[in-house]
């Protein structure tokens, strides 16, 4: 039955066919995402992007590309999505860190997404066993059911959210896939057929390369072959239970294979749940729950109820809540249902069916979070299929009332118009870090994860009052994902009463972190940073920077602090080894190259020292402190001239207004991990170095001064000191 009998579509070639969906779909993608170009990085962006230095390609060379597939944010060297982190160096290296490129990255491969599935939807309807059914409206039906799943704001998280392309690019390659597997089962020529399965399989290696769960579509092709290629029969359904037999064999020795290769065990594997909030039984019972909640945002997805964190609440037993028990019965009820129609409905069975199944990774024992909305992009792919064709039924049944039909176009019609808007709204949200979890915080108060982020978004701005408050206020609300995420909260709380130099409160909030995780990343070696500046006890302070080196042996900070304690404590060369992997760690560390120069210096290695020094200076070429080392190196060497010209260029450097406040820091410096330059040497060349500058202001000549009374002997009335030291 043809809708209003239009049999224009007939008369239609693929190729305008095609070439209205593709127009279509972008100007539609292309409004409703107009306004995300400049939203900014959010959450999870810093560590697998903007902070992920694997990812930051200088150059094009098969080494740094290779680099980029072993980025893991937290494992560095371990494979990680290849194909998804390649497209963030590629991003990085013509773009660097601005987000336009990265958007316009994301938009495209949602519109390619979107497009594929017009056409695997569009050539399915066509297949055999179907196009009697479907194909007169196969166009339409298709094109609906692609757009109504393109703009529904249930997408917006894996799509304006930068580092959900991981989710989005796994779609896209997903149903490229599908879409080359049902061309190859139809193709009727050998080349053809190899050709396009060989497309199908790079297409499902990037798929797996983007994110982990495209790992279900060898699965939803074997479904999908099964059901509407086949079809089912009593003689099929035997063959394909031996196939189904061979391919479970084949995924355990694979599992096995893999539970050797990475030294897994399922006691490692149940220790990752040791640090959740709910136990493995607790996440399944759970889950069903969280899955009815997808199904209600899909159909209902107001901006009320999309968030970047939801809370939900925790089933404890099979009637704690009493929903959960509803919700499994559902669940079960719709899969037997779909099931039971899979021979006289196969395409609404396979479109339900594949909804479920693509959640069976993110939503069983894994100890992953409870809920997020990107992991919908892919189960939610067919959803719309059987809602299209419901209307196309619809129609078709009021083909004798002409007003009926234009009623249900209309309504078609305004639904898409009303998706589209919520869309555009929902982007907003994502604008920067503040409109994003002052979102989430109105809708849920009671959640702690968007209390501290909020928090974390006015230090970044340096709010400190506002960062203060927000992160006390975290530390009362529920935790659903960690227990040890308030660490992180007490954490940040002592680095800023470290920076306003409050070294009791910052001790405290710093132990207070190591009680709930005893490898909070910096806490041992932020202690020891207080440890330094309150007491000249060695033995403390490196037993907290040995257990920040147990904890992350990789932490730059951790071996630099330790090496230059070990410096100022004579033990030289031992010091020189471990600020030199601390540089292995992070090679452009200016203050490491500093302390390095200072090893050097205090070795006596005057040459060594100057080179490191002038390193930090390439580095950064308004360091100040390198000046004066610089100088001292000179004066050491008997150098006046070339010491006063470091000087010189240090008080080019430091604006005058400053230069009190700087000096004053590094008299006052104790620390056991600062490194400064002997001001008894420094001040006599820095008063001589001023006389030589008029612009020298009375309040930082008497300060001077009056510093050299204390410091420097044989001082002429009026003048400076002997500027260098005696022979």
């Amino acid at each position: 039955m043809k809708i209003f009998n239009l049999e224009s579509e007939t008369h239609l070639s693929s190729c305008r066919k095609n070439v209205f969906a593709i127009v279509t779909i972008f100007i539609i993608i292309l409004a409703i995402y107009s306004n995300t170009f400049n939203a900014s990085w959010h959450f999870d962006d810093e560590p697998n992007i903007t902070d992920n230095h694997n990812l930051h390609l200088k150059e094009l060379s098969w080494q740094n590309i290779k680099g980029t597939f072993f980025a893991h944010p937290s494992e560095p060297g371990k494979l990680y999505r290849p194909a998804a982190c390649l497209s963030f160096a590629l991003n990085y290296y013509f773009g660097k860190d601005n987000v336009l490129g990265y958007h316009i990255v994301n938009i495209s491969i949602h519109f390619l997404a979107a497009f594929f599935l017009f056409l695997f939807i569009y050539h399915t309807l066509n297949l055999p066993l179907l196009k009697a059914r479907y194909g007169p409206n196969s166009y339409f039906i298709a094109l609906l059911a692609a757009t109504l799943w393109t703009i529904n704001p249930i997408q917006t998280q894996a799509i304006t959210y930068i580092v959900q392309r991981m989710a989005s690019m796994a779609g896209m390659f997903y149903i490229i896939s599908m879409y080359l597997y049902l061309k190859g089962r139809m193709a009727t020529q050998n080349p053809a057929k190899i050709i396009l399965f060989l497309l199908c399989a790079i297409s499902t290696l990037l798929a797996f390369g983007s994110k982990g769960n495209a790992v279900m579509l060898p699965a939803s092709l074997f479904l999908y072959d099964f059901l509407l290629i086949q079809g089912i029969s009593k003689e099929n359904t035997k063959k394909n239970l031996k196939i189904l037999l061979v391919a479970a064999i084949l995924t355990l020795i694979i599992g096995i294979i893999y539970l050797a290769f990475f030294d897994t065990t399922l006691s490692s594997f149940f220790r990752l749940y040791e640090k959740r909030v709910f136990t493995l039984w607790e996440r399944l019972l759970t889950q069903p729950r969280v899955i009815i909640f997808y199904i209600s945002l899909i159909f209902y997805p107001v901006s009320t109820r999309l968030s970047l964190a939801h809370d939900i609440v925790i089933s404890r037993s099979l009637f704690d809540p009493s929903t959960t028990i509803l919700c499994i019965i559902l669940i079960i009820g719709i899969v037997i249902g779909s099931l039971c129609i899979s021979k006289r409905e196969p395409l609404i069975s396979f479109s339900i069916l594949f909804f479920f199944l693509n959640h069976i990774i993110e939503s069983s024992i894994l100890p992953l979070e409870l809920i997020f909305e990107h992991r919908n992009y892919i189960p939610s792919m067919l959803l719309f299929v059987p809602i299209a064709i419901g209307l196309i039924n619809a129609i078709s049944y009021f083909s004798y009332k002409r007003s009926m039909q234009k009623i249900i176009t209309l309504s078609i019609i305004l639904v898409i118009i009303g998706l589209g808007h919520s869309t555009f709204m929902r982007n907003f949200t994502w604008k920067n870090e503040e409109s994003l979890w002052i979102d989430s915080t109105d809708k849920y108060p009671d959640l702690y994860r968007p209390q501290h982020n909020l928090a974390k978004y006015y230090g970044d701005i340096n709010n400190d009052k506002k960062e203060t408050a927000e992160y006390e206020k975290a530390l009362g609300l529920k935790l659903i994902n960690r227990k040890d995420e308030k660490a992180i909260t007490y954490f940040n709380l002592g680095v800023i009463h470290l920076l306003r130099k409050e070294f009791k409160k910052a001790k405290g909030y710093f132990l207070q972190a190591m009680e709930i995780d005893p490898c909070c990343p910096g806490a041992h070696n932020n202690q020891a940073i207080v440890l330094a500046a309150t007491t000249r006890n060695y033995e403390e302070v490196y037993n907290e920077l040995q257990k920040a080196i147990k904890c992350q042996p990789a932490s730059m900070s951790a071996r630099s602090n330790l090496g230059i304690l070990l410096v100022k404590s004579g033990r030289i060369d031992e010091g020189i080894v471990e600020i030199k992997k601390a540089l292995k760690i992070a090679p452009n560390n200016v203050p490491t190259l500093l302390r390095l120069g200072y090893a050097y210096m205090k070795k006596g290695h005057l040459g060594t020292a100057s080179i490191y020094f002038k390193e930090a200076l390439e580095k950064r070429n308004r360091n100040i402190r390198a000046f004066l080392f610089l100088a001292e190196i000179y004066a050491l060497g008997r150098h006046e001239q070339k010491a006063l010209k470091s000087l010189s260029q240090f008080l080019d450097t430091v604006q005058d207004s400053n230069l009190i406040a700087f000096l004053e820091d590094l008299f006052e410096d104790k620390s056991l991990l600062t490194v400064i330059p002997d001001m008894d040497i420094i001040v006599p060349l820095l008063c001589k170095a001023h006389q030589q500058r008029e612009a020298l202001s009375v309040k930082n000549r008497n300060f001077l001064l009056n510093k050299l009374k204390d410091k420097a002997q044989g001082k002429k009335k009026g003048g400076c000191p002997r500027a260098l030291p005696p022979r």
